[in-house]
């Protein structure tokens, strides 16, 4: 059974004009998703293509207009068991401070494990592993007003980490973010999947992100338009440009060789397999004659 299942997902809103109901717009055409327990998936879109709506389904903070969600065979529709849902998915939002509660960072991690009655060693523990995880002891006892933007991201996910979620959804979780934050994010993200078997699902803009996934999947217009892996999906440079996505720069930079009479091979992910390419694209070049 997968962890996180959608069955002919529809998700839809009215435009409302003064008091009154406009044009209902549909978000989420009939979307069917299996998602493993351990997965590290990335989930792509132009704006308005439905990946932050879906993102929100995950963990029932919205509702399906049609289909069904279910996280472990749990339907997202039965109001009875949305708080074991939302136990077993944390979802973390783009803006940091609309999650933090607390003024002191070690209380906000805190804030859940003791509103569930957890006597105070076990909170203790719970606190300074979380913190432990996300790289953030050392500030435990610090405001959490003056921290960074990437350092509050950390302690609103230890605060998550802090529930024992299966699942965290970063839901543009970089998108405020400096670029020394977001690779902070992005670390934080692998270790939680691959030290800690956390299922990882991340909304993100940013093409470098993406390809650090096992799976990627892409949304245009409210429908699964690719699933696959990085490699699958990154080379088809033309048909993400055409839906109006970017690609990782060097990514791009091998299709305009390419385009050029220049071809590397397709996929080329990271910087030095692509450097490794050119240089094997230069040593034929020279070999024949073409190149001085």
């Amino acid at each position: 059974m997968a962890f996180i299942q959608t069955k002919d997902l529809k998700f839809t809103y009215d435009d409302v004009e003064d008091g009154e109901a406009g044009k209902v717009h549909e978000v989420l055409k009939g979307v069917n998703l299996d998602i493993q327990k351990g997965e590290f998936v990335a989930l792509l879109g132009h704006n308005g293509s439905g990946k932050s709506t879906i993102a929100k389904m995950f963990n029932a903070m919205l509702l399906p207009a049609g289909g069904k969600v279910y996280v472990e065979g749990m339907d997202t529709l039965d109001e009875s068991l949305v708080y074991e849902i939302r136990r077993r998915v944390g979802l973390v939002l783009q803006n940091p401070d609309n999650q933090l509660v607390a003024s002191i960072v070690e209380e906000d991690v805190a804030f859940a494990p003791e509103n569930l009655g957890r006597p105070p060693e076990e909170i203790r523990r719970t606190v300074d592993e979380c913190l432990k995880a996300v790289g953030m002891t050392e500030y435990a006892k610090h405001s959490a007003a003056k921290l960074s933007g990437g350092q509050k991201q950390r302690v609103a996910i230890a605060g998550i980490l802090a529930m024992n979620p299966k699942c965290i959804v970063f839901d543009e979780a970089t998108a405020m973010l400096d670029p020394a934050g977001r690779r902070d994010i992005a670390a934080a993200m692998r270790h939680l999947n691959r030290e800690k078997g956390i299922t990882v699902i991340t909304i993100t803009h940013y093409m470098n992100e993406a390809v650090e996934a096992g799976r990627v999947i892409v949304l245009n217009r409210g429908e699964v338009y690719k699933d696959g892996t990085p490699k699958e999906i990154f080379s088809d440079v033309a048909g993400l440009q055409e839906i109006g996505l970017s690609v990782p720069q060097v990514t791009e930079f091998a299709y305009l060789l390419g385009q050029a009479g220049y071809p590397l091979p397709k996929g080329l992910l990271h910087t030095m397999e692509t450097a490794d390419a050119v240089e094997a694209l230069l040593r034929g070049l020279r070999k024949g004659g073409t190149l001085q």
